[in-house]
C-alpha cells in the first residue's frame, strides 16, 4: 500500500514539474502572463494581480518577479519583488511552500487546502519589513515612519471572499519612530527601541493585546483594537495603555521635572495612563490627569 502511495505520489510531482516546464518555458510568456492576471481577477473578486516575469527553475519550482496585488480601484496596493513557490518534499502536491522578498524583508510560508473555500498560511513568517518602504501605510497615517517590522503567525483566506482572512500571531518592531503633529510631554516624535504585541485579524477589525514598548525616553504597555476601513486612513482605533517616564526624558527636558514628580507622587503610580481614539490619519491622544504644557496630538 505504502509503495503504491509513493509510486502516485512521484507520478503527481512528475505530471506537476511537466505541466510548469511547458507553462513557463514553451507557452508565450506575455500571453501566460495576461492570463494569469485574468484568471486570478475572475476567481478573486475585487483583486488586481499584475507580474512582470514568471520562470521556471529546476526542480519543480516557479519564480515570479514583480508581483503586485491591489484592489479594483487602486485604493491599496501590496508589491512582492519576488516569490518562488515550490513543492516541499514529503507534503501533498497541493502543499506549496512560499518565499517571497518584498520592502526589503523576507516573506515566508507553507500554503495548504483548508477547506473547500478557505486556504491555510501555515509558519507564516515575515522578517525585517522595513516600514519606510510600506508607502500605503504612510498614505495611511499621513506621516512617514521608521522601524523594522517582523510578523509570525497562521492565517487563513477564503479565495472567493479575499476580504475574509483571519490570522493569529505575534508582532515585534525594532527601532520604531514617527513623527507627531503636536508635542507630547515636550517631545515631537514617539520613539522606541522595540514594540511587540500579540494580533489577531478577523472581519476587519485587529485585536491588539499584550503589547510592550521599550525606549531610552519611555517605556510602555498597550491593547486595543483597529477597525480597517477602506481607504485605511480612515480605519478607526482605540488604543490604551501606561507610558512610563525615564529619567533621560527629564534629563532632556527639565521643566517636567516637577509636574512628573507630583503626578507620580499624587497617583502613586510610577506610569501614566493614556488612550489613543480617532482613525489612522487622525489619532487623538490622551494622556490621564495629567496638565502639561503642551497640546494633546490631533
Amino acid at each position: 500500500m505504502l509503495r503504491r502511495v509513493f509510486i502516485f505520489l512521484l507520478y503527481c510531482l512528475f505530471v506537476l514539474g511537466i505541466v510548469a516546464v511547458f507553462l513557463v518555458l514553451f507557452f508565450p510568456r506575455d500571453k501566460f502572463l495576461g492570463w494569469a492576471s485574468s484568471y486570478i481577477g475572475k476567481k478573486v473578486p475585487g483583486i488586481e494581480l499584475s507580474m512582470r516575469d514568471i520562470k521556471y527553475v529546476h526542480p519543480l519550482k516557479i519564480r515570479i518577479y514583480q508581483l503586485t496585488l491591489s484592489d479594483d480601484r487602486q485604493r491599496w496596493e501590496i508589491p512582492v519583488d519576488t516569490v518562488l513557490m515550490s513543492v516541499k518534499p514529503g507534503f501533498p502536491v497541493e502543499h506549496l511552500s512560499i518565499i517571497g522578498v518584498m520592502s526589503g524583508g523576507d516573506l515566508s510560508f507553507d500554503l495548504a487546502p483548508a477547506s473547500k473555500s478557505r486556504l491555510e498560511l501555515r509558519n507564516l513568517q515575515i522578517s525585517e519589513l522595513l516600514l519606510a518602504d510600506l508607502k500605503m501605510v504612510e498614505q495611511a497615517v499621513d506621516r512617514p515612519l521608521e522601524g523594522i517590522l517582523s510578523l509570525q503567525g497562521r492565517a487563513t483566506v477564503n479565495y472567493r471572499k479575499p476580504g475574509d482572512l483571519r490570522f493569529t500571531g505575534t508582532m515585534r518592531i525594532d527601532n520604531f519612530s514617527a513623527p507627531l503633529k503636536q508635542p507630547v510631554l515636550e517631545e515631537t516624535e514617539v520613539r522606541f527601541e522595540r514594540v511587540e504585541s500579540e494580533l489577531v485579524y478577523n472581519g476587519g477589525v485587529v485585536d491588539i493585546a499584550g503589547g510592550t514598548a521599550r525606549g531610552a525616553l519611555f517605556d510602555g504597555t498597550f491593547s486595543g483594537q483597529v477597525w480597517g476601513a477602506v481607504p485605511l486612513s480612515r480605519s478607526r482605533l482605540e488604543v490604551e495603555g501606561a507610558l512610563v517616564p525615564a529619567q533621560a526624558l527629564v534629563d532632556k527636558h527639565p521643566a517636567l521635572a516637577e509636574p512628573l514628580k507630583s503626578y507620580l507622587n499624587r497617583y502613586m503610580t510610577d506610569s501614566i495612563p493614556f488612550r489613543i481614539e480617532g482613525t489612522a490619519a487622525e489619532p487623538v491622544l490622551k494622556l490621564a490627569n495629567y496638565e502639561w504644557s503642551g497640546p494633546a496630538l490631533d
